[in-house]
Formats: C-alpha cells, structure tokens, sequence
C-alpha cells in the first residue's frame, strides 16, 4: 500500500483488490467451464473439420483486430465500466452458445461474445497496474495469472465432473459459464476510482511502443497456431475423448497457478529481456517438437510446456509499462491487442487451410518454429535489467 494513501483510500483499494480477485476468478471459471469443451462440441454436435474451426477462429478474432478502435470509443468511460460492459456482454453471449447446432449461427454469436472478450482483455492488465500503484507490477499480474489459473483449475474439475454425470450436455456448461462471467461484470462496476488510471488518448501508435507493437503481433501468432492446433490436433487425429481434454487442460491450469506468481516476481526482479528470450527459446523446441513427433503422449507433453511457458507472457504488459507515457497505457495495450489480432484473423484460416491441403496437421507447427525464431531475435532488442515503472 501507498504511504500516501489516506486510512480510507487504503481500505477502499484493499476492497477494489477483493473485488477484482473475485471476478478475475469468476470470468476464468466461467471461460474454463465454455472453452473445456467447446472443441469436443465441435466435433460431437456440428461435425466441424479444421478448415470450420480455423474459419469459426478468424472471425471470432475480428473484433481483437478492432480492440483499439473500440478502446477509444469509449475513452470516457473509466476501465472498471469498459470491463464490466465486456464481461457482461461476454457471459450472455457464451451462455446461449450451446442453443446452436449450425455453423453460421454459431459464428454469429460467437462474435457477439468475442466483442465483450476484447473490451475486457483491452483494460483487465491497465486495472491491475491502476491498483499496483506503481509498485511490483509484474507481481500484480503474476498474482491475477495464478488467481485466474485457479479458477481455471475449478472450472475444468466441474465441467469433469459434469461430464461423467451429465455427458454431451454441453448447453449446460456454456449457461454456467455464461453465468459466471456475467457475475463478474458486475463486480467490475463496484470498482472505484482507484481502479483507474485517470484521463487517456483515445488511439496511440508511436514508434517508441514498436518493439512492443513488434512482440505483441509475434505472440498473436504464436497463440493462434498454438492454442488452436496443437488441441484439435489431439482431439481430430488421435482421437482424444472430451474427459482426457478436460483433465490435461486441468493439469495444465494446476502449473500455471504455481508458475504465473513466481514468473511476476522474477519480471520484477530481472526485468524483462533475460525471461522473454527464454521464453522463444523454449517456444522454438515446442513447436519443433509438434512438428516432427507423432507420439499423443509427448505431443500432451508439449502442450503443458507451452502453456507454463504462456505466463512469460506478462512480461509484454510490464515492458510496456516500464515504457508508457503517462495516460498512455490503456490505448497502448489497445494497440497491443488490435497488433496481436492482425495474426488472429488470418493465422487460423491459412494455417487450417495449410492443414487441409497438405493432409498433415505439422506443417502449422514449422511456420510456428520460423514464428519462434524472430520472435527470439526481437526480444534481444529488450532493455537488459529494471527500468523504473511509470
């Protein structure tokens, strides 16, 4: 806490801090319990092949590629209000997603929720920092990344037990999902100011943010190859049943609760360039690794490296934050994310059209390596040790 906070500032940032911990829980459950098995009901109910799930991704990432633009639409609402309007929009639209059993309609509302998605990922890293007061930012975002992954964890162990108990009812765990995320719209709108980070630009691009901007598109890329194929691969080509995807993502979301926490404290500690560039270097042996093996266990293997190694992630927002003028660091992350959605929109459909062409699903993985590699040559251009935050 701030020295110079008054004893009911303080009090009141304590609660802003519950609050926000409460509905980083929520919207995480309710998100585990939507995506666990959002894959599986592609396959079960719609019969959907990669080409569907890379074209039903593209779109569903138009409105990350409009992030900004819809930022600075709303400049003059405080980030607690932007966050709560996206999460709400987000649970109702992913509550009626099992009432779907088309494509079309399925892609329609699926950018319905995808809008309150990217409001809320546009703002959910300038609250944290607001509410750090500047101070141990990284581990802020580290402690928000292992409260989320327990939620995540929480998520998935219900929707496990749902489907042992109640199996293919998927209309079910997207109305709880929904649900969830919707309750924690509305403790976003019990935010106070200190959740705020004052007056801001509505749009910003400057060339001193380019390695950020540069980072940012990268990860976009990297996620999308990722996070899409390396899971329908398993669920497509080897067969993986809805309760085995449910327990490694749980196995998954039980590592990162142990990793995100220490990974903010090494960012404040080191800074970011020493973190980063392990992270592509281990991104690289990832996605080499999916690239040329065929073994489904190792391949799982892989998949739980990758995502341990996503909570390096952080240390984009805390460069940024080092960096950022003042006012400046919610329209920049804006930025971040429209950048990051520019792969978002195209890596999906090309890469599942790659798929389909060839008939192998490795060749994404090899455009994920050369991916990997310039990722790992940007990151040397980060400043090396600890800059002051803003």
């Amino acid at each position: 806490m701030s020295d110079e906070l008054t004893p009911l500032q303080i009090e009141t940032l304590r609660r802003d801090w519950r609050y926000f911990a409460i509905l980083t829980f929520l919207f995480s459950f309710g998100f585990s319990v939507y995506s666990g098995p959002f894959q599986n009901y592609l396959r079960d109910v719609l019969q959907a092949s990669a080409l569907d799930l890379g074209k039903l991704e593209a779109i569903r990432e138009i409105p990350g590629l409009l992030a900004a633009l819809m930022a600075g639409t709303l400049v003059a609402l405080a980030e607690s209000k932007v966050a709560a309007i996206g999460l709400i929009l987000g649970g109702i639209g992913i509550g009626v997603t099992g009432y779907f059993d088309h494509l079309n309609p399925l892609i329609t509302v699926t950018v319905f929720w995808s809008i309150g998605f990217h409001l809320w990922a546009t703002v959910q890293g300038s609250i944290t920092l607001a509410l750090s007061k500047g101070k141990e930012g990284g581990r802020h975002l580290g402690r928000m990344s292992g409260i989320g992954a327990v939620a995540t964890i929480v998520g998935l162990g219900t929707t496990y037990l749902l489907t042992r108990l109640f199996p293919g009812a998927y209309k079910a765990y997207f109305i709880l999902g929904g649900i969830a995320i919707v309750i924690a719209g509305i403790y976003a709108l019990l935010l106070s100011t200190h959740a705020e980070h004052g007056s801001r630009q509505r749009l910003i691009f400057r060339r001193e943010y380019g390695l950020f901007y540069l980072l940012t598109f990268l990860e976009g890329c990297r996620r999308q190859i990722f996070s899409i194929f390396a899971s329908f691969a398993l669920i497509i080509v080897y067969k993986m049943p809805l309760q085995t995807m449910v327990l490694i993502q749980f196995v998954n979301a039980i590592l990162i609760a142990i990793t995100a926490p220490r990974m903010g404290k090494i960012l404040d500690k080191r800074g970011e360039r020493e973190p980063l560039t392990l992270y592509a270097i281990g991104l690289i042996v990832v996605f080499l690794g999916y690239a040329t093996l065929q073994t489904a266990w190792a391949l799982v293997a892989l998949f739980l490296i990758d995502n341990i190694l996503f909570t390096f992630g952080i240390g984009f927002t805390t460069y940024l934050n080092r960096i950022v003028r003042k006012g400046e660091l919610t329209p920049c992350i804006a930025m971040g994310t429209t950048m990051n959605h520019i792969a978002a929109v195209t890596v999906p459909y090309f890469g599942a059209l790659l798929w389909m062409k060839t008939g192998n699903y490795q060749y994404p993985f090899w455009v994920g390596v050369f991916i990997a590699i310039i990722s790992l040559v940007a990151t040397r251009y980060l400043p090396s040790g600890v800059a002051s935050e803003v």
